[in-house]
């Protein structure tokens, strides 16, 4: 399976935003624009918000460049926004910043700048953050190859889908994992699996 699934999370995280309750404004308005598929709307409500800084909305218009809705496609312009988000902290941002560098989409191909992009998310819990991290874990792609670490973070992500053909895909990948381990190995990544729950949400 491949790193980076980008388009998925980015839809997932969209329709978190826009299915959100939220006070009347231009972000809110920029949303009723996109429901409405006035995408041009959309990016004229969002643009001086996200050039203000509000970290919604440079999310949010970093996905129009992906989608190419109201603007045109441009990966680099995309990166660009999202880049801004996730320093704030924004955790789908910060997804994206790290399925950037591991599809080289925008932004010079680097799994080690992946690698941390998709730790700060997955320590928000953000699914897809926790199944790249772990498949790179896995490859030893932009980290040092750990199979216990891999498992940590597949498993915990496993549990957190719900049932589709991407859980099923993380069960292929869990059971390649396991099967170059030892009882003691997969015992140690359930540890940190248990011990990651137990923590506060790092930011």
């Amino acid at each position: 399976m491949k790193a980076a699934v980008q388009g998925l999370l980015g839809a997932l995280a969209i329709a978190a935003i826009l299915g959100t309750t939220a006070e009347a404004g231009p972000l809110e308005d920029g949303i009723d624009a996109y429901h409405e598929k006035a995408y041009a709307k959309a990016v004229e409500l969002w643009r001086p918000l996200a050039e203000a800084g509000n970290a919604p909305a440079q999310y949010l218009l970093g996905s129009l460049y992906v989608e190419g809705n109201g603007v045109e496609h441009d990966d680099a312009t995309a990166f660009m926004w999202f880049q801004r988000a996730a320093n704030q902290g924004d955790a789908a941002a910060q997804y994206n910043v790290g399925a950037s560098y591991a599809g080289g989409r925008g932004v010079e191909k680097s799994y080690v700048d992946a690698a941390k992009w998709f730790r700060r998310a997955a320590d928000q819990g953000v699914v897809f953050a926790q199944l790249n991290l772990g498949l790179l874990y896995a490859a030893g792609n932009g980290v040092p190859q750990d199979n216990v670490e891999a498992l940590k973070w597949l498993e915990l992500a496993f549990f957190a889908l719900p049932a589709s053909g991407a859980r099923s895909d993380v069960a292929r990948a869990m059971t390649d994992v396991t099967a170059k381990m030892t009882r003691e190995q997969i015992g140690e990544a359930q540890q940190r699996q248990r011990a990651w729950k137990a923590q506060p949400e790092v930011k």
